[in-house]
């Protein structure tokens, strides 16, 4: 792979939304590009590589009449907790609706494609966020928790500290009240997650990420990763389920997908972008992994 190909900037999160919610002097772009919303308390505006231990907090955010919160086929590159004291918001995930209320915190993970609804002005927080660590494959599209006294207990401390900054000032006690809230949520029990990665698949994960329209060689990725290619293809089968070619389609088809989904490019344009080279190849090999065709996934899903 080549150090000199250019870095693709991730397409997860297009759409619009059919009304902007004005506050604070900003206007809610719903995080569709970044994790920034445009009215939140920035920490971290970085979410193109993933943190290599721990949590990053991108944004903290509350608004007192959050209205027309109306995001559609969101597809977020980075996690989400939501908290309202009222109802009147609820997320669409497949077949599921959830409501935001006071009596539970919905946590998205991220990859998860769902739609943001609102039917009147309410009281909303939002925490966006990057965790290192994966979840188990057991787990749902949405974590749904009543809140514990603790984590209630936080959510109102956070509300107060960012509501006591002007400008959306980012203060060492509204980033330390989010993380501990992040914290803790992810600390339940109920959370399955997957082994944590080794450094050295960590670099090799970037690496693809990075360089996902070059070529894949194998003897290049271990190089990056820093160890041999044997040990390279046992830790991908151990943590990743499958070697490190099928992987490499599989994120491929990922982007793919998201290409055929939020823009209006061509089966060429979309395959060269991608690293698949050939519209045929890439349909074989999308049709492999998905079922079906990278022009039948396109029509079905905008239908």
């Amino acid at each position: 792979m080549s150090s000199k190909s250019k870095k693709l900037k991730k397409p997860f999160e297009r759409g619009a939304s059919r009304k902007s919610e004005e506050g604070q002097g900003g206007k809610n772009r719903g995080a569709y590009e970044s994790p920034l919303s445009g009215v939140g308390v920035v920490h971290d505006s970085d979410w193109t590589i993933p943190p290599s231990r721990g949590v990053v907090i991108h944004e903290c955010g509350y608004l007192e009449k959050n209205r027309e919160w109306n995001f559609t086929w969101v597809f977020s590159p980075f996690w989400r907790l939501y908290f309202n004291t009222e109802p009147g918001h609820n997320v669409v995930i497949g077949n599921k609706v959830v409501e935001l209320t006071q009596d539970r915190i919905v946590v998205i993970p991220p990859h998860r494609q769902f739609h943001c609804r609102s039917t009147r002005a309410v009281p909303s927080l939002w925490v966006h966020f990057s965790v290192s660590r994966k979840l188990s494959e057991k787990s749902g599209a949405v974590l749904i928790f009543q809140p514990s006294v603790a984590e209630f207990a936080l959510t109102q401390e956070l509300t107060d500290a960012i509501k006591e900054v002007t400008a959306r000032e980012p203060t060492d006690r509204n980033f330390r009240l989010a993380l501990a809230l992040v914290l803790t949520v992810l600390a339940r029990r109920e959370i399955e997650w997957s082994p944590a990665l080794p450094d050295h698949l960590l670099k090799a994960q970037n690496h693809l990420e990075e360089n996902l329209a070059s070529p894949f060689i194998l003897q290049e990725l271990a190089h990056a990763a820093g160890i041999g290619e044997p040990r390279l293809r046992a830790d991908f089968k151990k943590f990743h389920g499958t070697t490190p070619c099928k992987y490499v389609a599989e994120i491929r088809v990922r982007e793919a997908a998201a290409l055929l989904f939020h823009t209006n490019k061509s089966l060429d344009e979309i395959a060269e972008t991608t690293g698949f080279g050939t519209r045929f190849y890439m349909s074989r090999v999308f049709k492999k992994i998905t079922g079906e065709s990278p022009a039948a996934y396109r029509r079905k899903n905008r239908e």
